[in-house]
């Protein structure tokens, strides 16, 4: 039995097979290439589009499937298996529409969704900046409305898709006194007078997803572009990076995976004083805790997919957090494993496994540090026992 099965229906197992497979023949052999010239990779989210796997989420109306969490963590899966930048970047394209399905207008969602959904624009959302990357009400960046427009003046960093994305979501303070209730959220297109770029953000691991730093000098924003009313953006935040956390622990899984792929056969190929070195029970033993940590990760991720698909609780923030960082801290572990397993074979990029150590590093930092997210789950939990 295919060990990622894990009592999946038809249909999930369908479009995983699916998956593998353009992974296989589009993904996987460009995947080295994409991590040493640090290249995005664009054809993948064009292909994923053409198969209407970006729109896995989105409601059909709105040029999406409509699917269930449970095969978009598949799909998240599959997709890091071979290449954790392809991954991010494809997460980061659907982050970038669930704003816009949370809190867009009727005009809005069918203006911005379906051409993301195709893969023929790319999206982003920007949150984080120098001074506030946790601390989400310590943002700098201001909105003030002109008329029917906003200018907005700041920065972000650390955006995922953000020097290639043709339209980002950005958070802003529309009220500079107030914390997270003066947060708003805007859609800005690529080509906006005011919009700048830095530097490319050269990185440790998934060096072929983009990363940039964005510049707003008196950028003007129609406020037809404002998603939801004022001051409701950390709300939208919240809601989005529910999903967010999801879509890191399937990264995770799938990292781990591949990681684990490359050691077990290796193992089994690899002779030392006359035998495999399968053979030997110090492998073995390594080797299980690795499967161990995999199949328990990807149990944690089918979990919380089917309680999200099934509606059994109002909020999923502690799942979500915890699935997050169990998967991201089990991610870092095999990989490094994996490394260690393959000793200097493991050390030198043909093997590819450094490769997923360095991706899986950044799966602990993003959508929440592990750190931050500890803390979530230990307040929304007291509050649930005192509820």
């Amino acid at each position: 039995m295919d060990m990622t099965d894990l009592d999946l229906n038809a249909e999930d197992i369908a479009v995983r097979d699916l998956v593998r497979q353009v992974v296989a023949r589009e993904v996987a052999p460009l995947a080295r290439q994409v991590d040493e010239e640090e290249r995005f990779p664009l054809e993948a989210i064009r292909t994923f589009g053409e198969l209407g796997l970006i729109g896995i989420l989105v409601p059909k109306e709105y040029g999406g499937t409509g699917s269930t969490m449970q095969q978009y963590a598949i799909v998240m899966e599959e997709i890091a298996r071979a290449c954790g930048a392809t991954a991010a970047s494809f997460m980061t394209q659907v982050h970038g529409m669930l704003p816009v399905i949370l809190a867009g207008s009727e005009e809005q969602k069918k203006k911005w969704l379906p051409a993301a959904c195709a893969g023929k624009q790319i999206t982003a959302i920007a949150l984080t900046e120098p001074n506030a990357g946790s601390d989400v009400a310590a943002m700098q960046t201001l909105a003030l409305r002109d008329g029917d427009h906003y200018v907005i003046n700041g920065s972000k960093i650390f955006i995922t898709n953000g020097s290639v994305a043709d339209y980002i979501c950005i958070f802003a303070k529309t009220d500079r006194n107030a914390k997270h209730e003066g947060i708003s959220l805007f859609l800005v297109e690529r080509g906006t007078p005011g919009l700048s770029y830095g530097n490319p953000l050269l990185k440790m691991g998934i060096r072929g997803s983009n990363t940039a730093e964005l510049f707003f000098t008196d950028m003007r924003v129609p406020a037809a572009n404002r998603l939801g009313p004022e001051g409701n953006g950390f709300g939208i935040a919240m809601g989005a990076l529910g999903d967010a956390r999801i879509s890191t622990a399937a990264q995770s899984v799938g990292l781990a995976q591949g990681a684990y792929d490359i050691a077990f056969n290796y193992a089994q190929e690899r002779k030392q004083f006359g035998q495999a070195i399968y053979g030997f029970q110090a492998v073995q033993l390594m080797l299980m805790d690795m499967y161990m940590g995999v199949v328990s990760g990807r149990l944690m991720l089918y979990q919380l997919a089917r309680m999200i698909d099934r509606k059994t609780r109002s909020e999923y923030s502690v799942e979500s957090a915890m699935a997050k960082v169990y998967c991201s801290d089990m991610a870092m572990k095999v990989t490094t494993d994996a490394v260690q397993l393959l000793g200097g074979y493991g050390y030198i990029r043909e093997y590819n496994v450094e490769r997923f150590m360095r991706d899986a590093k950044i799966t602990q930092i993003y959508d929440g540090t592990n750190q931050i997210n500890r803390l979530l789950m230990a307040r929304r939990l007291l509050k649930r026992m005192k509820d």
